[in-house]
């Protein structure tokens, strides 16, 4: 799902503090996971910070990560998480991405997408946002196959307080997907 040359890029951004240390489940994702009593899940690019560890004894977790956890994986999970991943996939790779969550979601998919270039760069000068693209776009992208309704989407949009330069416009696409 990716090419060697980018693993050793997204090797190179995991080794800095402050990437991948996610910790928090959002509420969104706490209510599906105890309405909807979900028996499994996969944190798709869980990073570090690995949220959903403490659910182990609860549901089986799935943590995948090329960089910090590179499992083998699940065929089916009740959900799909990923937050702040999407923006990451090369674009050669989206639709295979996206295909093969699609296909490894059983009931959910819960999606934090940033449309907004990244404080990190690549070693090659790009942004380690490899996909800048508004939320419209996304919604195209996770709404073109079939099968899955939008149960829930939001946009969130903020300044960011930065050390150096001028504020940074943060923009989140959240979207909770459910099979149809």
């Amino acid at each position: 799902m990716h090419s060697e040359k980018y693993l050793k890029e997204l090797q190179r951004l995991h080794s800095r503090k402050g990437f991948g240390v996610a910790k928090n489940i959002p509420q969104g994702v706490q209510k599906l996971i105890s309405e909807k009593g979900l028996t499994s899940i996969l944190d798709f690019g869980c990073g570090k910070g690995m949220p959903f560890t403490q659910l182990k004894e609860q549901m089986n977790v799935y943590n995948y990560d090329p960089v910090t956890s590179p499992i083998d994986l699940p065929k089916k999970s009740d959900l799909v998480y990923s937050s702040d991943v999407l923006e990451h996939i090369e674009t050669d790779q989206l639709e295979g991405v996206l295909n093969n969550l699609y296909n490894i979601a059983d009931k959910y998919q819960y999606h934090l997408i940033a449309c907004h270039p990244a404080k990190k760069k690549l070693s090659d000068g790009r942004n380690a946002h490899l996909i800048i693209e508004k939320p419209e776009w996304w919604k195209s992208k996770l709404d073109n196959l079939q099968g899955w309704n939008i149960i829930h989407e939001e946009t969130t949009e903020r300044y960011a307080v930065v050390k150096k330069g001028p504020p940074r416009h943060v923009i989140k696409y959240i979207v909770i997907m459910e099979k149809v």
